[in-house]
């Protein structure tokens, strides 16, 4: 059997390919418009996820936001902060340790990232602070979060 690549062969592909390029440059500029990007998007609706009265100090409440996790936590002052578990790094799931959270670090397992219960970054490759969300408190202590506007 022949190996060789004919001279056709050979200058068929050489104009195949930049042909092939030209035509899908279209094509993503044309899909680019159809499916916007995020900064064009609706946030999510707020969201309940719990009640004030329902946590003491530095407890927390995971909770799905945005098809992401996120929690809400409870300071020893009383405020409320809340703020998704994606590493800013490179997207991983914070793993948030059990229990009372004062003095203990939220960990990120895929490269050794380091937050405070806050979500402050304390160690480790991630360049920012976890997103944080915004927490509302209704009259009856109700806890909304919601997407900061930016």
């Amino acid at each position: 059997m022949d190996n060789n690549v004919s001279r056709r062969k050979f200058l068929g592909g050489l104009v195949a390919v930049p042909t092939m390029a030209a035509l899908a440059a279209p094509l993503a500029a044309v899909g680019a418009y159809i499916y916007p990007p995020d900064s064009f998007l609706q946030p999510p609706a707020p969201k309940k996820v719990g009640n004030i009265n329902d946590l003491k100090a530095w407890d927390y409440i995971p909770f799905g936001y945005n098809q992401a996790p996120a929690m809400v936590i409870k300071t020893d002052t009383g405020d409320i902060q809340s703020f998704y578990l994606k590493c800013t790094h490179l997207g991983c799931t914070v793993e948030v340790p059990e229990g009372n959270l004062d003095g203990k670090q939220l960990v990120c397992p895929c490269h050794g990232g380091y937050f405070d219960p806050l979500g402050n970054n304390t160690g480790g490759p991630p360049p920012t602070p976890l997103k944080q969300l915004a927490v509302t408190i209704e009259e009856n202590g109700d806890i909304i979060v919601e997407e900061r506007m930016a």
